[in-house]
């Protein structure tokens, strides 16, 4: 299938005011459509966090889905990033998830699902000794759960992700809270694309907490008031077939509430995304 120069306007124009969700632990549950036994995406992203920070994030990220039972499905997310403001820089891999999505009940178009996996530690979280917003790495192993249901073309779908310890980052030695998440979905097939829309929302349960500076006492830790945060963010999905088994994807996402402490730094005001999917 030929992509002509208008279709190609729209597919950039979409990423251009992309501002995706930048937890991927929790924003990766929820049920994904396969169409084939396995599936693979490349994506690059670039991200700002605002004025505030003045941090810029340049992202690629791998994410395989890979179909073991008729049933089952395995996902894997491997993330490298580079991240830069005004105190400096640092780069390297990010902490890789993994998620195991089964389907428990199946009737004609309505699905549940029920997932299950972890965030891993695999990103350095001390890199030239850089806060923690500056990291490629949160520095926990956390815990994630979630139950979807798809009936064609809406999706619903909530989870949580347990953070699991304190980050060991020399500077802040930050403890998250958890967070409990939830999407509700519409798809569209329109033309030649394919289109979809969420609001997705995000609470954090417990304010979370740092090494405290002007304390005397080692290892002393302060509660950051206010980072117990709740963000809502409104989504657009546009999926472009290429060929039979690969094809372009782009997210539009709009915040409609935003996050105001970025101590973890996973705020984010701007996002630039552009991805290849391939099915096999």
């Amino acid at each position: 299938m030929g992509i002509n120069l208008k279709t190609l306007f729209i597919l950039f124009y979409a990423n251009a005011v992309f501002a995706q969700c930048s937890d991927a632990g929790v924003c990766i549950i929820g049920s994904k459509e396969l169409t084939h036994e396995h599936q693979i995406n490349l994506s690059y992203i670039l991200g700002k966090s605002g004025k505030e920070d003045d941090l810029t994030f340049n992202t690629v990220q791998l994410e395989a889905n890979i179909q073991l039972l008729n049933n089952s499905k395995l996902s894997l997310l491997l993330p490298w990033s580079h991240i830069s403001g005004p105190l400096g820089n640092a780069s390297g891999p990010g902490d890789f998830i993994l998620l195991w999505n089964q389907t428990v009940l199946l009737n004609g178009s309505s699905m549940l699902n029920i997932q299950a996996g972890g965030k891993f530690a695999s990103g350095s979280s001390n890199e030239k000794n850089l806060p923690q917003a500056y990291q490629p790495g949160l520095g926990t192993n956390d815990l994630l759960l979630g139950i979807s249901y798809e009936t064609d073309p809406w999706l619903f779908a909530i989870g949580y992700q347990l953070s699991r310890g304190r980050s060991d980052n020399a500077l802040t030695k930050l403890k998250r809270g958890d967070d409990f998440f939830a999407r509700i979905g519409y798809k569209i097939q329109a033309d030649i694309f394919k289109l979809g829309l969420e609001i997705l929302s995000i609470k954090r349960l417990q304010e979370s907490s740092v090494l405290d500076s002007a304390s005397l006492i080692d290892e002393a830790y302060i509660t950051i008031p206010g980072s117990d945060q709740f963000q809502i963010n409104i989504l657009g999905r546009i999926y472009l077939p290429v060929h039979n088994n690969y094809g372009i994807q782009s997210i539009i996402a709009i915040p409609l509430l935003k996050r105001d402490i970025n101590v973890d730094g996973l705020k984010r005001s701007f996002s630039f995304s552009i991805g290849a999917q391939f099915l096999f």
